[in-house]
């Protein structure tokens, strides 16, 4: 199976658009993957872009297409700014899509099939192929798999943290598997298929910061012997899980614990040593 399509072909499609989609996509800093992701988008009747502060040419370059709105909403968190996009959408079914994927051409085609036949579902999912430098993963961990990405949004809101879910007219999709449908996974989005360390090294900082801060928020605490054995735990459970990938799976599962204890390290600098708990013990004298 081409899990690629013809994403690098021609990018318009031939579907008939009776049923009008907006695409959803918010963004941050994204110049290097966004002309990729909005060039794929153009038989979408309207793409909404939410920019949460770019200092490079994100706004400039989602300006240049004549689908695309751009609303600048300064940074308030993952959930929050997803459903900024939502409320943002002139149409009731929405696609979402992330700054570094680009969705088929084939892929558009079926959306709007569906939408254009009285569609039995609120929401279907979509498979999302994965990459690292250019190699398809269709095993192991991290692989190429359903996400909940097309949705109607008179029924459906974002919940959660980093790692968002829906609710269906009030309840979690996951509960609501009635309502939900899948499109057949030969219809693909791309993640960004130059994926590798260089990439991943960009995004680790922030990424793993928001998402510490969402667990402190929530309670969590980490010790020392947490963030020390928890790297080796992590690494030998995703190696296990990636061996069908070889090297690449060694890369994916030193990654992976590195990702998780560093989210727990920074947990516990917050947790034992930062500031707001030096004050609290009287031992800050800055």
């Amino acid at each position: 199976m081409d899990t690629k399509g013809n994403s690098k072909g021609n990018t318009e499609t031939n579907a008939v658009a009776n049923q009008k989609v907006s695409v959803l996509i918010i963004g941050q800093n994204a110049a290097h993957t966004l002309d990729r992701c909005l060039t794929s988008l153009k038989a979408f009747d309207e793409v909404v872009y939410v920019d949460g502060g770019s200092t490079d040419n994100s706004v400039k370059i989602a300006s240049s297409y004549e689908n695309v709105v751009v609303f600048e909403n300064p940074w308030p968190g993952f959930i929050a700014q997803r459903n900024y996009s939502l409320e943002k959408a002139n149409h009731n079914w929405c696609f979402m899509i992330d700054a570094d994927e680009e969705v088929c051409p084939e892929t558009v085609e079926e959306i709007y099939r569906i939408l254009n036949h009285n569609p039995q579902k609120l929401m279907y999912k979509i498979v999302r192929t994965e990459f690292y430098l250019g190699m398809a993963l269709e095993s192991g961990y991290g692989k190429s798999d359903y996400q909940e990405r097309l949705f109607d949004k008179r029924h459906v809101k974002y919940f959660g943290g980093v790692h968002h879910g829906h609710l269906i007219d009030g309840v979690p999709s996951d509960q609501a598997s009635d309502k939900v449908g899948s499109l057949d996974p030969k219809f693909r989005i791309n993640h960004d298929d130059t994926y590798g360390l260089n990439e991943w090294i960009k995004k680790l900082p922030r990424f793993a910061t928001i998402v510490a801060e969402e667990k402190i928020k929530a309670g969590k605490t980490s010790g020392k012997l947490e963030v020390f054995v928890g790297f080796f735990y992590t690494f030998f459970q995703i190696l296990f899980k990636s061996l069908s990938l070889g090297k690449v799976g060694f890369v994916i599962a030193i990654q992976t614990a590195l990702y998780k204890c560093l989210v727990k390290l920074i947990i516990y600098e917050r947790r034992h040593i930062g500031f707001d708990h030096q004050q609290k013990e009287g031992k800050y004298l800055g």
